[in-house]
């Protein structure tokens, strides 16, 4: 029989849930990008350490999610709850202490203006030209100049987004 629980418990619950989803919500992006932020893009040594950084990132992310719902769902049934929150307690406390360690030697890109300026003006041209017919030419379409970017490549232009019509229009692309 398991008993009705009381208001304040069901608050606690719903509170801690959100709270958990809006922190992870926040904090996986930000990793990802900034460990990307540690590899430089012109270097091809670097290049393919960040290459072999995002694998390790997934092979660790995944290896996480299978420990998290086999072992800890394992001791937490057969041994009991605590023993299970103090290993979770551990793990992060342990790479807490690995992150902070590192620190000294983290690379740090200063933000230049408001991220939110880019999307807002992206935003306001997208809705301002919703009815403005496609051009006919690709070259008729805006993109930056190239000595704006960083030697970034485009992607083509498609009308479709089928996979004939993408893999069609990649053979012909040319990229900037």
């Amino acid at each position: 029989m398991c008993n009705e629980p009381r208001k304040i418990h069901e608050v606690f619950f719903f509170l801690a849930i959100y709270l958990i989803s809006i922190g992870t919500g926040g904090h996986k992006p930000s990793l990802e990008s900034f460990g990307a932020d540690q590899f430089d893009e012109d270097h091809i040594v670097e290049r393919k350490q960040k290459m072999s950084f995002f694998n390790w990132w997934n092979c660790a992310l995944c290896s996480g999610l299978i420990l998290g719902v086999t072992l800890i769902v394992y001791i937490q049934d057969n041994i009991n709850w605590g023993t299970a929150d103090i290993i979770f307690t551990l793990v992060m406390a342990l790479s807490l202490v690995v992150f902070i360690i590192g620190r000294p030697s983290y690379r740090y890109r200063i933000p230049c203006g408001s991220p939110l300026t880019p999307m807002l003006q992206v935003l306001v041209a997208a809705f301002s030209k919703r009815k403005v017919p496609y051009p006919s030419n690709p070259d008729q379409l805006y993109e930056v100049p190239k000595f704006h970017g960083n030697n970034r490549k485009f992607l083509c232009h498609t009308k479709k987004l089928s996979r004939e019509t993408k893999s069609l229009e990649a053979s012909k692309c040319n990229y900037s």
